[in-house]
């Protein structure tokens, strides 16, 4: 309880400060930060990339042009200029709501937070173009508000949908989720991460993927076929043997973060006998600065034979999976994915799934985002189970966030007494 407080009190204290240095200005400063172009970033929601969005400027306008703490972002822009430091810090709050759940002694209610703060630092070649090696560490704490399932994981333990109802929505204790050096070479045609990674962040990603801005059910984001572990002792290599075609090859613990509450830094205990997943993706973007917008891929991965930690045995995984999105006139992105694999592995969900979905944005930067997904799981004689989710994210000003979602599920697979249900959601979010 006092844990709660002391979050909720952090949080309102957050709102307000913005709130009131907002108002007390008249015109906002522009945004003259140079933060690192994408061709310096990996992935579609690493760390470097999250900063990135965070801070950019758009071509579309926000409804509050009134920049708050102007001096904080001042300070933001020196040390990015002066010693290649770039930082955030953004809290989300998400609230859902079932409408049907396994039995009478389940809730229906689930509500989470994220704190997460992130820092990169540029320690080689930080006056060059190009062969910059960066230092990233994203510290986050999650929590659930009161004694509820995590949205994460509602539906497998209250609602009965086999799958994730709020990805990422999680409830563990401060610890440094990610940590890794990223380094490019080549003039930018090679590049490596290592470390402490997250694999979701590198592979099989579309543009509209981040739960904390975008859709949050499962089966609109990563294929469900995968074999995605937490983030653990792991690298990634990318290549780009041509201006259009990109390979990368990556390798983490096959379980990663155990998330044990205090344990402040984990890198996974698997990797220490050899169990690592091993993923590759090939694909086609029209440049390197656009692969986070425009981009078809296809992605193959294998995770090992082991004993897990609750001491079952976890038989090898295999799979394949095909992704696409494209970014028309920065407004429209369409994207699509399918998916196969043998079903097996320890956070494999199904043997095949598809996705489709688009997300429409709007003059202020809101978007209206809606998704279909058909799935197969790997549970024996279960029906097929298909999602529909569609959110609005209304955006207040360059730093708040608000967004509706609405999550419809079609043959739930651990709640075989009902022939569908629904979550109703609401979620906010501050970025600094």
């Amino acid at each position: 309880m006092m844990n709660l407080t002391i979050r909720t009190s952090v949080m309102l204290a957050l709102c307000v400060g913005l709130f009131i240095d907002a108002s007390a200005q008249e015109i906002s400063r522009p945004d003259t930060s140079q933060l690192a172009k994408t061709d310096d970033n990996l992935g579609g929601a690493s760390i470097g990339r999250q900063l990135e969005m965070d801070k950019e400027s758009f071509t579309f306008e926000y409804r509050f042009s009134i920049r708050p703490m102007n001096d904080w972002y001042a300070f933001k822009d020196k040390a990015l200029s002066d010693k290649g430091i770039q930082f955030g810090i953004d809290y989300t709050s998400l609230y859902m709501r079932s409408s049907k759940v396994i039995s009478e002694s389940n809730n229906k209610n689930t509500a989470s937070g994220i704190l997460n703060i992130q820092l990169g630092w540029n320690l080689v070649n930080r006056k060059k173009n190009s062969n910059k090696g960066t230092l990233f560490i994203k510290l986050s704490d999650r929590h659930t508000y009161g004694s509820v399932t995590s949205p994460m994981f509602h539906g497998l333990n209250e609602s009965g949908y086999y799958g994730l109802t709020g990805t990422g929505y999680n409830d563990f204790s401060m610890r440094i989720l990610e940590f890794n050096y990223q380094q490019f070479l080549a003039n930018q045609r090679l590049g490596f991460v290592i470390g402490k990674i997250d694999l979701a962040n590198y592979f099989n990603f579309h543009g509209i993927s981040i739960p904390s801005r975008h859709f949050v059910g499962y089966g609109s984001m990563v294929t469900g076929t995968g074999n995605w572990g937490n983030p653990g002792l792991g690298m990634v290599v990318v290549a780009r043997p041509t201006r259009n075609i990109y390979a990368m090859l990556g390798a983490i613990d096959v379980y990663g973060d155990l998330y044990e509450n205090g344990d402040f830094f984990d890198l996974g205990r698997n990797w220490e006998n050899g169990d690592f997943m091993y993923v590759a993706e090939i694909g086609y973007i029209p440049g390197f600065m656009e692969r986070f917008f425009k981009r078809i891929s296809v992605m193959a991965w294998k995770s090992p034979e082991y004993i897990s930690y609750s001491g079952n045995e976890v038989a090898d995984g295999e799979g394949i999976a095909l992704s696409a999105h494209w970014f028309f006139v920065q407004r429209f992105t369409p994207y699509f994915k399918m998916a196969f694999s043998n079903g097996e592995g320890e956070n494999t969900f199904y043997e095949r799934d598809l996705q489709i979905g688009h997300g429409l944005r709007f003059r202020h930067y809101d978007m209206l985002g809606t998704s279909f997904s058909w799935a197969k799981p790997n549970i024996p004689e279960s029906k097929d189970q298909m999602t529909f989710e569609a959110f609005y994210r209304y955006n207040v000003s360059a730093h708040i966030e608000v967004t509706a979602d609405y999550q419809y599920i079609i043959n739930p697979s651990l709640n075989p007494e009902t022939n569908g249900f629904s979550y109703i959601g609401i979620r906010g979010r501050i970025k600094l």
